[in-house]
């Protein structure tokens, strides 16, 4: 089977890793680095390696510290596929750890 590694934690600078898991082992087929859309990305990336969505035993992202927005994205996105493709229970969803409070500010006049 075959895992998706996304980190999003720094919004300029995004990862999206496709890994064997093979043998309780992790081994990373392909990476892709940079600022990109990340739903896209893995389509893009699936299609290369004529993978389906549910070949994917596990979508994982990275859970922080980082950009608060860029956190939110990478969760949202892991956890979205992994109910929408293996019916994972939404109590058992992951959720990002910001490593203090968001820093929000309201729009500049």
């Amino acid at each position: 089977m075959y895992k998706i590694y996304i980190d999003t934690s720094n919004r300029k600078e995004k990862s999206l890793t496709l890994l064997s898991t093979e043998h309780d082992k992790d081994t990373v087929i392909e990476k892709l680095i940079g600022d990109m859309d990340i739903v896209g990305s893995i389509d893009s990336l699936l299609k290369k390696h004529n993978l389906n969505p549910d070949d994917i035993s596990e979508y994982v992202s990275n859970p922080g510290p980082g950009s608060f927005t860029g956190l939110k994205l990478g969760a949202t996105v892991a956890n979205i596929m992994n109910w929408a493709v293996h019916g994972k229970d939404l109590k058992d969803m992951k959720y990002p750890d910001y490593g203090g409070e968001p820093n929000i500010q309201g729009p500049k006049s």
